[in-house]
């Protein structure tokens, strides 16, 4: 009841004044005037005392909130003291708060972060933004260093002005040390993989030239292989070679001797038959004459004469293999000396003419070529291997055709064949040493690639054309010496 009488006295109060206020100021006396505005006065100021202490409410609530957070929460004034630092920061820091109020934030930061810090609150103050900052470097009690990222913003007043600035801070000094750890070991595993692909490559390296010093090992075994063998036939060839001299000695001079005896038995019958062709008694020269056909005297003198003749040349052509023979057996003894290439070519054709008279037709083109110095033995290995290959690539029966001409300082040699030709991928490979196309154990693969280091040898260069089912044509050029 009480209270209700002075509420009703109180509103009567604020009635009166309220009456008196709400006159028009040129009613009012001098002393209602500055009562007017003395109360007007005292209602701003209550005004503004509540408005500070909600404010201050506000705040003390805040910062009470603010103690159980994670992060680090600091307020200083406009001069840059702490006037409000959270436990977190604290602990943090290694400070105790007591250490920290009044003292200016910059002794906690090395001069280029304070610098950062000042021109992140600067430009807080131009755009009245909060301003991120990554990697702020901060100062433990203890010296250590330690890496936060801050957030900063302005503190302002009532009025709106600046009165200081607040910021935030997250301890990220172990996640920056694991990550330079880890970026580190990146760094550090970028490396590795770099020195094993390296290592890689030099392992690559190494095997490529491992194995291509064991081809060359391999090349030079069967390369050894292959001379020996030569250096074989050509030992069987000087032993043929020689036991078929001696006894065609004897059979070519006893041919000629026979030839000379069966001339002059001729001579003697055929005077014999005039002879008895003149005698009167007619019964002996027909008896004569029934016996000479009978023995068919003339058929035999004709072709004694044939035979013998057919038989001097057998000799010769034994002869001259012989010779061929004997020339093939110092073949790796010869001197580098003047030749005619086409007596090479024909001496090359003797040594493989029977492989060459049951499949090919020969054909020859010799030109007129000038003498050159050569191993004459090796050129001769250059054709015997070209016209086996030729004679080999001829299934049923084909032509076979030889060209040689001088041109431009060098003699040229061509063989051709029409046999079955050499497929395109394998035109690049031919001259490879073991590259064959034959079937395991007809061939070694070395032939071409003996032909090629000839050439090469001699300073000349081999070429080759082809068309499968048409043929194959090999041409050789060496220069003139």
């Amino acid at each position: 009841m009480d209270t209700f009488v002075e509420r009703r006295k109180a509103n009567r109060r604020t009635h009166e004044r309220r009456g008196t206020d709400d006159k028009p100021e040129d009613t009012k006396s001098e002393s209602e005037r500055r009562q007017s505005d003395r109360r007007r006065f005292e209602r701003r100021e209550s005004e503004r005392k509540k408005m500070e202490e909600a404010m201050r409410e506000h705040a003390q609530k805040r910062r009470v909130i603010l103690e159980d957070i994670e992060e680090a929460y600091y307020e200083a004034d406009i001069n840059g003291r702490f006037v409000f630092v959270n436990n977190a920061m604290c602990n943090i820091l290694g400070y105790a708060r007591e250490e920290l109020i009044g003292q200016k934030y910059w002794y906690l930061l090395d001069k280029p972060t304070a610098k950062t810090l000042y021109a992140a609150m600067d430009k807080s103050c131009k755009t009245n933004e909060t301003v991120n900052l990554l990697d702020m470097e901060a100062i433990h009690k203890d010296g250590k260093k330690l890496i936060s990222e801050t957030s900063v913003s302005i503190v302002r007043d009532t009025e709106g002005t600046i009165i200081g600035f607040r910021g935030i801070s997250r301890d990220v000094t172990k996640r920056r040390q694991m990550e330079a750890a880890l970026k580190k070991n990146q760094e550090e595993l970028i490396r590795k993989n770099k020195e094993i692909d390296e290592n890689r490559k030099h392992i690559q390296h190494a095997l490529e030239k491992l194995e291509k010093t064991h081809e060359e090992l391999k090349t030079s075994q069967l390369k050894i292989l292959q001379q020996e063998k030569m250096a074989s036939i050509g030992q069987l060839a000087a032993g043929v070679a020689h036991e078929l001299n001696n006894p065609m000695s004897f059979i070519s001079s006893n041919l000629g001797t026979l030839d000379k005896y069966v001339r002059r038995l001729i001579g003697f019958i055929e005077t014999q038959s005039e002879v008895i062709k003149s005698f009167k008694d007619a019964s002996a020269a027909r008896k004569i004459n029934e016996k000479r056909k009978a023995l068919k005297l003339d058929y035999v003198i004709n072709d004694v004469n044939g035979m013998i003749r057919e038989s001097l040349d057998g000799s010769e052509r034994v002869k001259r293999i012989v010779k061929e023979l004997n020339s093939f057996s110092r073949m790796d003894e010869e001197e580098y000396k003047e030749a005619d290439i086409n007596e090479c070519i024909e001496s090359a054709i003797t040594i493989v003419w029977n492989e060459l008279k049951y499949k090919s037709t020969l054909e020859k083109n010799y030109g007129k070529l000038p003498l050159t110095k050569c191993y004459a033995g090796q050129i001769n290995q250059i054709f015997v291997n070209l016209l086996i290959n030729a004679v080999n690539s001829i299934t049923e029966r084909g032509i076979i055709t030889i060209k040689t001409w001088y041109q431009d300082g060098s003699i040229w040699m061509e063989v051709s064949d029409t046999g079955c030709g050499i497929p395109k991928e394998n035109l690049v490979k031919i001259f490879e040493p073991f590259f064959t196309t034959k079937e395991v154990g007809k061939g070694t693969g070395l032939g071409l690639s003996i032909t090629y280091e000839i050439v090469q040898r001699h300073k000349g260069e081999i070429t080759v054309k082809s068309e499968v089912g048409k043929g194959t044509s090999f041409t050789v050029r060496i220069p003139v010496v």
